[in-house]
């Protein structure tokens, strides 16, 4: 086999946590080419992992399916019209989990009921590419190797402090703490240690930064320029000594880094930590439930929080 396509072409967090999968495969089958149907927002991805060859929008997936003549595809997520559009293009074999009305247009499927967050997500993934590689005679190889390639340029000056980046905005994906809050929790984790805050967000949130900034007071904080080219995201992100964020995108960008992740996630069966967990090494990350005593925000011990986080990853 010498080429496959994958898709995933939602949001930026989840085109994450397909990375392990395709490292699995790319390991399992020495020099196969992965091209990927993702959101166009994305394309430079492909420079900045070794895990995929090329990126595929989705106006391009008729004219791709019928130059490549992919013998497989695995859709680790689609619309209904991606499902049928592979279908149509005569893709032999089609992987799938089977959930939901598109897999009428799937010939193999896993089940694995995702929205039950017994695993996480990037487990279901990974689950998904053992499915494939049993079903077509190839053993599974697994590696370590980073999921990310991207030189550290460093461009924050923090004095020997250590560079905690915050990421207050979820994008209306998840629940996250509220602007007071990540405010207490920056006091808080400074009466353990000399920390630089740095705001993190998209330009839609930026002018919001810059008033939760406004309010620090006595920290060391400020908010980086938004940007919409990801291998300077990236690259951003690259410089922290801690990532702390709601479950949001630039969340599991920090981890496919292996940086040190503090992620808050809503009391929601779909939506629980568990389901939606980093895939930083275990020793790298934490994680913190709401308390369920907001609404709109998530509800945290904010002083406890602090301790822990200094203790486990700032120490």
């Amino acid at each position: 086999m010498k080429k496959i396509l994958v898709v995933r072409n939602d949001r930026l967090g989840d085109l994450m946590l397909i990375l392990p999968a395709l490292r699995i495969i790319k390991t399992s089958i020495p020099g196969i080419t992965i091209d990927c149907l993702a959101n166009k927002n994305y394309q430079e991805l492909k420079n900045l992992t070794p895990y995929i060859d090329n990126i595929i929008t989705d106006d391009e997936l008729n004219i791709k399916i019928f130059e490549e003549k992919y013998e497989c595809s695995i859709s680790f997520f689609s619309t209904f019209s991606v499902a049928y559009r592979l279908c149509k293009g005569g893709i032999k074999k089609r992987y799938a989990p089977s959930t939901k009305l598109a897999q009428i247009f799937y010939n193999k499927k896993i089940k694995q009921r995702r929205s039950e967050s017994i695993k996480s997500e990037y487990e279901y993934n990974n689950d998904l590419a053992f499915f494939f590689l049993n079903d077509n005679g190839y053993a599974t190889e697994m590696s370590s190797n980073p999921l990310v390639a991207i030189e550290n340029n460093k461009s924050i000056h923090s004095k020997g402090k250590k560079i905690i980046f915050i990421h207050p905005y979820t994008g209306g994906s998840s629940k996250t703490l509220s602007e007071n809050d990540f405010l207490k929790l920056c006091h808080s984790l400074q009466e353990f240690c000399d920390c630089k805050f740095i705001l993190h967000c998209d330009h839609n949130d930026y002018e919001k930064c810059r008033n939760i900034e406004r309010q620090s007071n006595s920290l060391d904080m400020e908010t980086i320029k938004p940007t919409n080219n990801l291998k300077k995201m990236f690259s951003n992100i690259m410089q922290c000594d801690l990532f702390i964020a709601g479950s949001t995108g630039p969340l599991h960008v920090a981890a496919a880094m292996n940086k040190k992740t503090v992620g808050f996630y809503p009391f929601k069966k779909s939506s629980t930590a568990k389901r939606w967990e980093t895939m930083n090494s275990d020793n790298l990350k934490l994680f913190f439930t709401d308390t369920g005593e907001g609404d709109s925000n998530l509800t945290i011990n904010i002083p406890k929080t602090a301790e822990v986080i200094f203790k486990k990853l700032l120490s």
